[in-house]
């Protein structure tokens, strides 16, 4: 596989901003931001601050290469993700203030984890050692464990496709969207909250199995 750039990495930046974020800048317009820095269809400062720091992190995992994932790893791609939003980018969360999750299932409030509690997350994640299902697991299990103040789901995109492009599969995991059926990521945002709640891992891991992991395009190479 050829060498990657941050511009192969467009749909991780674009689908995880629209359905987590709320970005409004177009998919073609994200990918010429990250080709060149155009500022074309970025209407607001919110959404260039947040195409930045995915611009940025999108060239940490890039360089990162088939290094471990691990805690720190994943405390790295988090201080790069939230520079812009955190008070505190890359720590750990602390138990008080808690944090919880409103869900249309009810409240999520995960426990505050430790780098130890965060290191077996991420061994349980890659126990499998299909770079595709690690993807999953990886994604599914960390957005669950809300182990930062800020940028989790994110966070647990990113780190899901630094064990793709680790493995060199030629492979990326996106978020489910479509700018023309909203209900596309309202039923993934509905089984993520059903994963968070009741455990149904399986069902939100198969939409994305489906749908999220996607080839990556050679054309979108500079």
């Amino acid at each position: 596989m050829a060498a990657l750039n941050i511009t192969d990495l467009a749909g991780v930046v674009y689908s995880s901003g629209k359905v987590f974020d709320g970005l409004r800048t177009g998919r073609l317009d994200t990918e010429n931001f990250l080709r060149s820095g155009s500022l074309e269809g970025v209407t607001s400062r919110s959404d260039l601050a947040l195409l930045q720091d995915m611009r940025d992190v999108a060239q940490f995992v890039v360089n990162y290469g088939n290094q471990p994932i691990d805690a720190r790893f994943v405390c790295e791609v988090n201080a790069q993700l939230t520079r812009s939003a955190a008070i505190e980018p890359g720590k750990l969360r602390a138990a008080d203030p808690p944090i919880g999750v409103n869900t249309r299932h009810g409240r999520h409030d995960p426990k505050a984890l430790t780098d130890a509690g965060l290191q077996q997350i991420i061994d349980g994640s890659l126990a499998a050692g299909d770079p595709d299902e690690n993807a999953l697991d990886l994604f599914v299990d960390l957005a669950k464990a809300q182990p930062f103040q800020d940028g989790n789901k994110r966070t647990a995109l990113f780190v899901a496709n630094a064990r793709l492009l680790g493995a060199r599969n030629n492979r990326m995991l996106t978020i489910p969207v479509d700018e023309n059926d909203p209900s596309v990521a309202d039923r993934f945002n509905d089984l993520l909250a059903r994963a968070y709640m009741f455990d149904e891992h399986d069902s939100v891991k198969g939409m994305l199995r489906e749908t999220g992991l996607v080839d990556i395009e050679p054309q979108t190479r500079l």
